[in-house]
Formats: structure tokens, C-alpha cells, sequence
């Protein structure tokens, strides 16, 4: 095997059939897994005799078959950092209830549409969102008030038992918001 540096990100790899052997080299389709392996093995010998540094690059193997074996033309580049962003989304309010006394003493005198669940030994009420500021302050008399992300308050969704679900829709009559539906009771089995 001869290892040649081109330039700086440039690596000309010669190997004769014995080397292609020894890293599990081959020409064949089926090989892809131990061909991997081989190479992964083979760029850390060439880092070592060119005194490449692995950290942070990538690289484009381009393999060119020859009578004894086959060249290796090595490209190292930088590698592209990923650039991940935070989503935002939305805020919404849920009340934490530790005693269900609590609980239901809120719900008696609430006016928005809401979901209650049972979540992890506490009752949560999960306003809708178009539910005003004061309805939301007026919860955070009774239980412990929480600003949650539409993820948080998917997973208590999915994961809490649904107990109560109070939906009102209201309807423009003359001017007039009127509520058209009022309680909605779903118990799951038991």
C-alpha cells in the first residue's frame, strides 16, 4: 500500500489485493457492511501516517479499479456543522389540582370550555385557548397554574385519562353571543 498526500485535503491511496484482503475490500454488492468497516479501518490508518485528525470532517471516497488492486482518491473536507432550531409554540394554561375538593370547586364556577384529566396522581384542567385572562387568573385561585407548550399539553392528552370535557360553541344570534351547548360528559370505562 502507498499513501500520497496530493494537496492538503487530498489523499491518493494505492492497494494491492492483499491490502483490499486485509480490510475487506471488495468490488461486490453484497459486501456493503464489511466494506464499511474496512474503510472505517483503512482512513484511520491513513490519518495516522498523513496525521489527519478525525474530529469534525468528512470525507468522499472515490475507489478507481487498477490490474494489482485498486486507487483510493481521498477528499477530507470540514464537516458541515447541523444547525437545529427550537420551535416555538404555543403557550397554553393548565391548572394542577393535588385534592379533587379543589377541583371540583373550580369547575362549579367556570364559564370556558375545558378538558380535566387524571395525570400522574393529579387532576389537570386544560382550558381551551381562546379562554380570557381572567378565567385563567381565576383558576390560579384554586390550583397551582401552569404555562405549558402545545407539546406538554398533547402528551397530557395522550397519556392522562380524560374525566371531564365541557365544549361550548357559541353562535352569533342578532348580535349576541349565545351559548348553544353546554355540558359534555365522557367518563372512560373503569
Amino acid at each position: 500500500m502507498t499513501i500520497e498526500m496530493l494537496d492538503r485535503g487530498t489523499i491518493l491511496v494505492s492497494l494491492q489485493n492483499e491490502d483490499m484482503r486485509q480490510y475487506a475490500l471488495s468490488w461486490e454488492d453484497n459486501a456493503v457492511q464489511n466494506v464499511e468497516k474496512g474503510l472505517k479501518n483503512l482512513l484511520y490508518h491513513v490519518g495516522e501516517v498523513c496525521g489527519l485528525d478525525h474530529r469534525g470532517k468528512s470525507y468522499l471516497i472515490e475507489a478507481l479499479p487498477s490490474p494489482a488492486g485498486c486507487l483510493l482518491i481521498i477528499s477530507v473536507h470540514a464537516a458541515r456543522r447541523r444547525v437545529y432550531r427550537v420551535k416555538r409554540t404555543e403557550r397554553l394554561a393548565a391548572c394542577v389540582f393535588r385534592c379533587a375538593d379543589d377541583m371540583l370547586d373550580c369547575i362549579r364556577g367556570l364559564s370556558c370550555g375545558y378538558r380535566l384529566y387524571r395525570y400522574e396522581g393529579n387532576y389537570v384542567l386544560l382550558p381551551d385557548p381562546a379562554a380570557s385572562d381572567s378565567v385563567v387568573l381565576k383558576l390560579s385561585e384554586f390550583g397551582d397554574l401552569h404555562m405549558l407548550s402545545s407539546t406538554a399539553a398533547a402528551r397530557i392528552a395522550e397519556f392522562g385519562k380524560l374525566l371531564l370535557e365541557k365544549n361550548i360553541q357559541r353562535r352569533h344570534i342578532s348580535g349576541r353571543a349565545v351559548a348553544v351547548r353546554d355540558t359534555a360528559l365522557r367518563h372512560s370505562a373503569r
